[in-house]
């Protein structure tokens, strides 16, 4: 019985949120951890060592998304106490009080800025609670049995005293009752009397979503603890406080019925305010990487998985979407939007915003019938491994004008290469980034080869010319490559090739899918053998662009990945780093062409294009992503075991196109 008591101990301690939180934030196991002033760990308050006693609670940007994450963005640590206790001897109240450096200040600045430019509360939401068009007072209700109520001075009476004063004071305008998320998602209740729900001019908004235009449009907010009262005051909002929260006493807040003596304390800016409590109380875990990092990092991600949330419409529906292609599109919405589309839906009428992988056809006959139409493509760094094989991407793109390598219409990355000007602090980092991707030799696909091909010895490096072949039914070469133009062969690319350069040295370069078997070789591709002078089987991209002065495609991405390490480019068709200045154009006066009138430097086409246009999410943490993440992901990732899934449908592109054709 003891050993099974010990065993169920043991398992408890493992798997507790506690113990979690210290390993994620890797803190010190020297240390006693409790949760705040929680029961459970009355026992370690009272009888462990003070000195090796740590006190710890969620902090003050606690998740993003619909459920509440067990690991917060944020934990407050603490050696004295808990900074909602204010009989206790948090380290908080130092802190606050601390005299600021001016770096430190301006850093305060700042953080107030981003906090009311990003919408940053404690729980963010991908959705925004709209405020009423009258003149309202905010009101905020908690969860009950909030151990920050009798920690902070408060009781029910408490909000019934809150409720009274805003209700009598401002009898003009509409009193807001904002119910807690934890009530609002569970079973749980508040302080505030239900019968105050009813009375004149109240308003109970019990949705779930962001507060912060509550807070900016409102006339005033009334709290008791709750840490809406400190959100409130970066907005420069007039707080009323009904208990003793850490940010009450200060000069800052109009403080209801508390003892003259708690009123004495310090006064303190809200710079010193912010940079205690988001800066130096609290630790931060950013969830694209699990490591340690600043609050600023925190709010770029809420910040980022906002602006996926706002480029998707509420009411989307995935069309004509295999399970394994609605799973990775899932992967890129389910955590910034909150929802996820179904796979083999079919279009229905009513339908009014749809997503669809690709173009054809099929799916667009339906771009007139809705608002919005969102093509899905693979990104342009995206897995280690062939999509062909059914490795999940590291990177998607979402497109509501077009798509990329249809060059006979706009797409949101064209308008984009077209129109958006390029910071100095984007550049910098756009630079940066091509540094990384040649030093860490980065490409779409990131293969690795057994064996390395020698060139012939005797042939001078700038009269070679490397011509990329492509799996010819690819929708880049159909869409991108105009009828009028040359045959869309790899065959009839080489031949011009040879035709426009006639005393060059040709390597000709198999695509990955075509040279793993994967995707079926063109029409008259093994008739290149006679026109080029060498056949680059299975060889690295890299020490393709490492042995040439010049590259030829049509629309193939090599194309793009030379441009980054330096080399020429030609092009026969229209893909889209094409067209800016950047390549040797042969069809640079196509109709087509015209819409591209701009010049653009390198790190502006990088910016755009790897930086702005796509989405990145990481494989291994499940949440949204920027490029540099990716890439560190991408090198530490060297489990290229496929799964039963890529195993069977290996060979399912090759096998469709021999269907398709044998049927024509």
């Amino acid at each position: 019985m003891q050993l099974f008591i010990k065993l169920k101990n043991s398992f408890l301690n493992l798997i507790s949120r506690t113990n979690l939180i210290v390993k994620s934030y890797n803190f010190d196991k020297s240390y006693n951890y409790v949760w705040g002033m929680k029961r459970s760990g009355y026992r370690l308050r009272k009888k462990i060592n003070k000195s090796k006693l740590i006190y710890l609670e969620d902090g003050f940007i606690h998740s993003y998304g619909m459920k509440k994450s067990r690991i917060p963005f944020s934990i407050c640590v603490d050696k004295n106490g808990i900074y909602y206790n204010y009989n206790s001897g948090s380290e908080l109240f130092n802190i606050i009080h601390s005299k600021l450096s001016n770096n430190d200040f301006l850093r305060a600045k700042r953080i107030i800025k981003l906090w009311k430019q990003c919408s940053i509360s404690k729980y963010n939401f991908p959705n925004f609670i709209n405020p009423p068009t009258q003149k309202y007072i905010l009101l905020i209700d908690q969860t009950f049995g909030d151990l920050s109520i009798y920690y902070g001075g408060a009781n029910k009476d408490s909000f019934s005293k809150m409720f009274h004063f805003a209700y009598k004071n401002w009898p003009k305008h509409k009193i807001i009752i904002k119910v807690h998320p934890d009530v609002v998602k569970s079973k749980k209740n508040g302080y505030l009397d239900k019968n105050f729900y009813s009375k004149k001019n109240v308003i109970v908004i019990s949705e779930l979503g962001q507060i912060n235009k509550l807070i900016k449009f409102s006339t005033a907010v009334c709290v008791v603890t709750s840490q809406v009262g400190f959100e409130s005051l970066i907005y420069g909002k007039e707080v009323h406080v009904f208990g003793r929260p850490f940010y009450s006493g200060l000069g800052l807040t109009i403080d209801h019925g508390i003892k003259k003596e708690y009123k004495k304390k310090k006064a303190a800016s809200i710079e010193q305010l912010v940079f205690g409590s988001l800066v130096k109380y609290q630790y931060y875990l950013d969830p694209r990487t699990k490591k340690n990092c600043e609050v600023e990092e925190v709010i770029d991600f809420i910040n980022r998985n906002r602006k996926i949330s706002r480029f998707f419409p509420d009411d989307f529906e995935g069309i004509n979407l295999t399970p394994w292609k609605a799973r990775q599109i899932n992967r890129f919405l389910k955590v910034p939007k909150g929802k996820s589309v179904r796979n083999l839906a079919s279009f229905k009428s009513g339908m009014k915003n749809i997503i669809v992988w690709g173009k054809n056809k099929e799916t667009d006959k339906y771009i007139c019938k809705v608002n919005d139409f969102i093509s899905v493509e693979d990104g342009f760094v995206r897995s280690v491994g062939l999509g062909g094989d059914l490795y999940p991407p590291y990177s998607l793109l979402f497109d509501k004008e077009g798509i990329h390598f249809d060059a006979s219409r706009k797409s949101n990355l064209e308008n984009l290469l077209q129109n958006r000007v390029v910071k100095k602090n984007e550049l910098i980092r756009s630079r940066k980034l091509i540094d990384l991707i040649i030093k860490l030799k980065i490409s779409k696909y990131n293969l690795s080869f057994k064996s390395q091909i020698k060139f012939p010895i005797n042939i001078p490096k700038k009269n070679i010319i490397a011509v990329l072949g492509q799996v010819e039914n690819d929708n880049s070469i159909i869409y991108g490559v105009p009828n009028d133009t040359i045959p869309k062969t790899n065959y009839a690319l080489v031949m011009q090739v040879k035709k426009d350069y006639p005393d060059a040295f040709i390597i000709y370069k198999p695509h990955p899918d075509v040279d793993s078997g994967l995707r079926a070789k063109g029409k008259n591709e093994v008739a290149i053998n006679e026109i080029a002078d060498f056949i680059a089987y299975e060889t690295p991209l890299e020490y393709i662009f490492n042995n040439v002065e010049k590259v030829a495609v049509f629309t193939s991405l090599g194309g793009f990945e030379a441009l980054i390490r330096g080399i020429s480019v030609i092009t026969y068709g229209l893909p889209f780093y094409a067209g800016w200045g950047l390549t040797e154009d042969k069809l640079h006066n196509h109709i087509w062409a015209k819409k591209r009138t701009r010049k653009l430097n390198l790190e502006e086409l990088i910016f755009i294009s790897l930086i702005e246009y796509p989405f990145y999410s990481s494989l291994k943490f499940r949440c949204p992503m920027e490029i540099e993440h990716v890439i560190d992901e991408l090198i530490s990732n060297k489990n290229n075991k496929k799964s039963l899934e890529q195993i069977i449908f290996k060979y399912w592109g090759i096998l469709k196109e021999k269907i398709i054709f044998s049927s024509k």
